[in-house]
């Protein structure tokens, strides 16, 4: 499974609200509920999770990134959103602000699955240019291309559907 699988068209905000790490995690899992991705009833649960993980670790990973994500028995397949902000995230204290940030939620049996997909993000928004077109895209539209484009790049054109296995892991091309 690609990234944009998971985030979809309807899951590209090109301009984040929120200028602290809570608020955006709250405005991403809003945008997830708005967008029927995920239960309203399990927001809290999410949020909490999403803390948590935060608090093992601030998952943001330098040039202008963060890939927030828990695994979790709320989601049986793997549900994400990109979010931009132009001014920039206050992630984590004495770091430089984020400006991207994608969010994914995974089941709780896709262990190797939402490792990989932890590894294929980060290798996508390890490229400078990369996160520089990312920041420089005017449209939504252009956001979702500039995704689908790295993942050809990378992987090859894409093959008919997407797959897993029985773990609900996704088989990156």
């Amino acid at each position: 499974m690609r990234l944009i699988e998971i985030i979809g068209n309807e899951g590209v905000i090109p301009r984040l609200k929120a200028r602290e790490r809570d608020e955006v995690l709250v405005e991403l899992l809003d945008h997830l509920i708005s967008a029927k991705r995920v239960q309203e009833s399990d927001r809290e649960d999410f949020l909490m999770a999403l803390l948590k993980r935060e608090s093992l670790g601030a998952t943001s990973i330098g040039n202008s990134v963060a890939i927030p994500h828990v695994k979790t028995n709320l989601v049986q397949e793997f549900v994400g959103v990109l979010g931009r902000s132009r001014e920039g995230i206050d992630f984590l204290d004495g770091e430089a602000p984020v400006h991207l940030v994608i969010l994914f939620l995974s089941p709780d049996r896709a262990v190797s699955g939402h490792l990989r997909l932890l590894a294929h993000i980060g290798g996508i928004l390890n490229h400078d240019g990369y996160v520089r077109l990312l920041l420089e895209a005017t449209t939504r539209g252009d956001l979702v291309d500039l995704v689908r484009d790295a993942e050809r790049m990378i992987f090859g054109e894409e093959q008919g559907g997407a797959r897993g296995d029985d773990q609900g892991d996704p088989v990156l091309a």
